[in-house]
C-alpha cells in the first residue's frame, strides 16, 4: 500500500515543506528500472523528473535505514522502495537534505521502520537549515552532499 507524506519544519525565518509518496514491497526480483541501496537486498526507484541532487539525497536517506527495511523480507527476494511521486511546492525554501528527511520520516510513520534520530537546526548566519542524521553530519552547500557511499 502506498502512503503520501509531507514533511515540513520550520524553526527559522522561512520553513521547507516537501511531499513524498512510497510504496514499500517484496518481491521476487527487483525491475529493471531499480537501483540497488548499498550491498543490501533493498532496491529503490525513483520518481520520474526528480532533480539529481534531490534523487542523490533521498538514496542517502534509504540508505540510512536499508538495514531495518531488509528486516521486512521474508525468505528470498528483495524489498524495494518505489518512490510514486516527489513534490517540492515552494522551491524558492528548498533544501535538498529534505528528500533524505522526507524518505525517512514517511517510512518511520506509515510503515514502522525506526530510522536515525534527524536533528534540524536554523544557521541564522548562513541561512540555511541543518540537518543531522544520527552521529553524523551533513550540511549542503552548492555542490557537495553525501559522498558515492552514501554516507
Amino acid at each position: 500500500m502506498a502512503f503520501t507524506h509531507t514533511y515540513r519544519v520550520r524553526i527559522g525565518p522561512w520553513g521547507l515543506v516537501a511531499r513524498v509518496c512510497l510504496d514499500v514491497r517484496q518481491v521476487e526480483a527487483p525491475p529493471p528500472e531499480a537501483r540497488v541501496i548499498g550491498g543490501s537486498p533493498v532496491w529503490w526507484v525513483p520518481p520520474p523528473g526528480i532533480v539529481p541532487a534531490d534523487e542523490e539525497w533521498m538514496r542517502f536517506g534509504l540508505g540510512l535505514v536499508a538495514g531495518r527495511l531488509d528486516a521486512l523480507r521474508s525468505g528470498a527476494g528483495a524489498v524495494v522502495v518505489r518512490v510514486l511521486a516527489w513534490e517540492v511546492p515552494v522551491l524558492t525554501d528548498h533544501q535538498e537534505e529534505v528528500a533524505a528527511a522526507a524518505v525517512v520520516e514517511c517510512l518511520r510513520r506509515h510503515y514502522g521502520i525506526d530510522g536515525v534520530d534527524i536533528g534540524v537546526t536554523f544557521d541564522r548566519e548562513g541561512n540555511r537549515y541543518r540537518f543531522t542524521w544520527g552521529t553524523s553530519s551533513w550540511s549542503a552547500r552548492l555542490g557537495s552532499g553525501p559522498d558515492a557511499a552514501g554516507r
